[in-house]
């Protein structure tokens, strides 16, 4: 089993129905996002990645991501 840690400073994509939920919550704010991460960090406790794009910060698990 991969651990999380092997993902931080990788670019992620998210799958297409967990982008399609980040996207239409973000496009409230008028700004353009494309399905490009990067990891910055793992929250251990909740066992998600915390990815960056744009200027959007979000947390996903793990399942919801594939590697660039």
């Amino acid at each position: 089993m991969k651990t999380l840690k092997q993902y931080v400073g990788r670019i992620v994509s998210l799958h297409p129905a967990t982008f399609r939920e980040v996207a239409k919550r973000y496009r409230r704010s008028g700004e353009a996002l494309e399905n490009l991460f990067l990891v910055a960090e793992v929250s251990e406790g909740m066992r998600k990645l915390i990815c960056y794009g744009a200027s959007l910060r979000i947390a996903v698990d793990v399942s919801d991501v594939v590697l660039v």
